[in-house]
């Protein structure tokens, strides 16, 4: 083989019938490059055999993935939902408490208001703290034919933060209404 390998370089036939014909350095050589050769086919070989073994990996990457992709933009959808369904539930109830506060100019205004706006979230399925969501404020005091705000706000209730300890505080969703209180301006 080491003659083949000088008689291709010289092309001679005399160096196939004697091995001395070709120098040391190229014995040495052509062996180093032979056996570079018969490495890098085996390393190829087996990495083509690490690469069609693959059974069962497919499972367990769409299950990985599942987890770090779907999880996350399921939880966000659910999110985004929950908080939607809470700004138009304390829409609703500023718009109830403020129609109540624009008819009725009795004492007990400011409960109606309060029970209204009780009604309109409990109606929508929305369970808050109802001390404190309602508040009416007026610029020029709150006398008969003055503009005034009705504002609700309302803590939401985000998923899984409740397991953690963490309440409604987080996220507050708060709506105002402008109206005219009842009655006649008093001069």
């Amino acid at each position: 083989m080491v003659g083949m390998v000088g008689s291709r370089r010289r092309g001679s036939c005399a160096a196939l019938r004697s091995p001395r014909a070709v120098p040391a350095r190229a014995l040495i050589t052509g062996w180093a490059v032979s056996r570079l050769r018969e490495a890098l086919r085996a390393g190829s070989r087996s990495v083509r055999r690490l690469m069609s073994q693959e059974e069962g990996n497919a499972i367990v990457e769409f299950i990985g993935w599942s987890a770090v992709l779907v999880v996350p933009v399921l939880y966000l959808v659910v999110t985004l939902a929950q908080l939607q369904a809470t700004t138009f539930a304390v829409a609703s109830a500023a718009d109830a408490a403020s129609r109540v506060l624009e008819v009725d100019d009795s004492p007990s205004a400011m409960d109606n208001a309060q029970l209204a706006m009780q009604l309109s979230l409990s109606d929508q399925g929305i369970d808050a703290d109802l001390s404190g969501s309602l508040s009416v404020t007026c610029a020029h005091g709150c006398a008969r034919g003055q503009a005034a705000m009705v504002e609700v706000s309302v803590g939401v209730d985000l998923p899984g933060f409740a397991s953690l300890g963490i309440g409604r505080d987080v996220v507050v969703v708060a709506t105002e209404r402008s109206i005219t209180l009842p009655g006649k301006e008093e001069p």
